[in-house]
């Protein structure tokens, strides 16, 4: 079996569909539509790529009853004809269903046949399962924090239809934070937060005026108002939960630093029988470990991860490292759950003076790309070689493009991306204005040689065409009402991308595509990845990368299904 990838409402707490022979559809199910529970709703089915809804003709509580379990409920309590639960769209895959109740999927009851019906969504059906769940079933997260600076706290987001949303702050108290809180793992809520304070989410407002008692095991088995009429990102909703204390912080220290955010990292060891203070080898070191070192500390974000502290006072020498090859993923609660050498340091260099160190902020930027943006403006364009001069020297078109002549065309997959700051504070280039790069071509500076990457893929995930985009030029596009724009790249101005903001890149200029000239038509998955090296920190990197479909017949070329995230 294997587990599905796709949320409804507490939805599809989506099930481990198995395909039980070659002629069993594999299929996954959902309860969506107009509803109060998590355990009710209208039956929706996702199959070759669509979800589509099951006709009421023929449906019993036997049919309800594979449906509830293959849910992971332990039995239905009802069913209702007529779309109770409003009319679905796209296909109605299920129609004449004959269950005896003892099938293991809804795939593998006799019907007219996957896709065959003469329904309309005025008959789709919905059920209602028991509240009591089978135990030991793997239900998919409904809930997630992002955007916190360390464990335990972040701006609550639900997954809702195979979407990720926010709740809007409308009523939101320390009762509805504790249920997120335990439903996560954690003791109480310590604060229930308001206004976007722990960062503005993207996509839909899933749930507005939650009420609820203390005691649900899931925020979605709250009463809520479905809609979210006049809620704005601006209200998403966060929280700080009671985290047990572990004591991370006690083995782990900043020294030499202007301030107590920064300074020189130490770590306290044994050795020789004794505890003592060393420093860490800085060779490799980057965002990812310092954002581990601030998290463990109780600091905030990562600023800046630095690989010389020299100029820092401390009595230091090559003698004092007691860390070496430190690779961390960014996520890790300390430093000493990264990996690292053992008891055999290596630090030819980077050691001394030269030692890894950090500053840290309470807050810090979060990029979100917009994919529906991308999803609108996707074109196709074959443009000649000599028109692609620039582009050619600052390697934005593919290797074969070497040994074309001049009056030869590139094909070219165009497209817009808006990308926005939704974090706390602004995005700035790590480079500073004196050391970004003179492209004489284009008559432009890069403050970021390396900002977006765009690679399209085959569907077993083979890297078929690359681009990337420098960021030549970090600005406020456009803001949210009430924000003033603060960065403009007119006139060697500064650069970067306001909270609120967003910076869009269009359709039409250099670079701003994959050259696609070689590849075949087909099916394919294209990717964009923002900050793709990490070099500015940000509070969440997982929103970082966008997905589509993307289809290709030799003619034209689309994109659908775009969403945020790895899945």
């Amino acid at each position: 079996s294997e587990d599905c990838g796709f949320g409804s409402w507490t939805g599809s707490f989506l099930c481990r569909v198995c395909m039980f022979s070659p002629y069993t559809p594999r299929v996954q199910l959902r309860l969506a539509g107009d509803k109060r529970k998590h355990n009710e709703g209208r039956v929706e089915v996702f199959y070759n790529g669509e979800w589509g809804t099951v006709c009421d003709d023929d449906f019993t509580l036997h049919s309800a009853q594979v449906v509830c379990r293959e849910l992971g409920y332990v039995e239905a309590v009802s069913w209702s004809p007529s779309s109770k639960y409003g009319r679905g769209q796209g296909p109605i895959w299920f129609d004449n269903l004959h269950c005896t109740g003892r099938e293991k999927t809804l795939s593998l009851c006799p019907s007219n046949g996957i896709g065959i019906s003469d329904c309309k969504h005025s008959e789709d059906v919905g059920v209602v399962c028991s509240d009591k769940r089978i135990p030991g079933f793997k239900f998919q997260a409904l809930v997630r924090l992002r955007g916190g600076a360390i464990v335990g706290e972040g701006r609550v987001e639900v997954l809702k239809n195979g979407e990720w949303g926010t709740i809007c702050d409308d009523n939101w108290n320390l009762l509805s934070a504790t249920v997120v809180c335990r439903e996560l793992g954690f003791g109480t809520a310590k604060e229930a937060l308001s206004g976007g304070r722990l960062g503005q989410g993207m996509g839909p407002v899933h749930m507005n005026e939650v009420e609820c008692s203390g005691f649900e095991k899931s925020i979605t088995e709250c009463y809520f108002n479905k809609e979210a009429l006049g809620c704005s990102h601006e209200e998403d909703a966060a929280i700080r939960c009671n985290v047990p204390a572990m004591g991370f912080q006690e083995r782990l220290r900043l020294n030499g630093g202007r301030n107590p955010y920064e300074g020189r990292v130490e770590v306290l060891v044994e050795r020789n029988g004794s505890l003592v203070w060393g420093t860490i080898c800085s060779e490799g070191w980057g965002t990812m470990e310092a954002m581990v070192v601030c998290r463990q500390l109780g600091l905030g974000f990562a600023n800046n991860a630095f690989q010389e502290t020299w100029y820092w006072p401390g009595e230091v020498s090559a003698d004092t490292v007691v860390m070496s090859g430190v690779r961390c993923s960014g996520t890790e609660m300390s430093l000493s759950h990264c990996l690292h050498h053992g008891a055999h340091l290596s630090c030819p260099r980077g050691g001394g003076r030269n030692a890894a160190g950090v500053s840290c902020s309470e807050t810090a930027p979060d990029l979100v790309l917009n994919p529906q943006v991308v999803e609108q403006t996707t074109y196709m364009e074959d443009r000649p070689m000599f028109m692609l001069q620039c582009a050619y020297e600052e390697n934005c078109l593919a290797s074969t493009s070497n040994q074309v002549p001049a009056n030869s065309y590139r094909r070219l997959l165009r497209f817009s991306s808006q990308i926005h700051n939704n974090g706390q504070s602004d995005f700035r280039p790590k480079a500073s204005r004196h050391s970004w790069v003179w492209h004489d071509c284009h008559r432009h500076y890069h403050s970021m040689e390396v900002f977006t990457h765009y690679d399209l893929f085959s569907l077993n995930g083979t890297k078929v065409a690359e681009g990337h985009k420098a960021s030549f030029c970090l600005e406020d596009s456009e803001c949210d009402e009430g924000i003033e724009k603060r960065y403009e790249c007119a006139n060697f101005g500064d650069q970067g991308i306001t909270v609120g903001c967003w910076d869009t890149y269009r359709h039409d200029i250099d670079c701003q595509w994959v050259d696609i000239t070689d590849i075949k038509p087909g099916d394919y998955i294209f990717r964009i990845n923002i900050n793709p090296n990490y070099e500015v920190p940000e509070s969440d990197y997982t929103n970082n990368v966008m997905k589509c479909r993307c289809r290709y017949d030799g003619h034209r070329v689309w994109m659908y299904s775009c969403h945020n995230g790895e899945t």
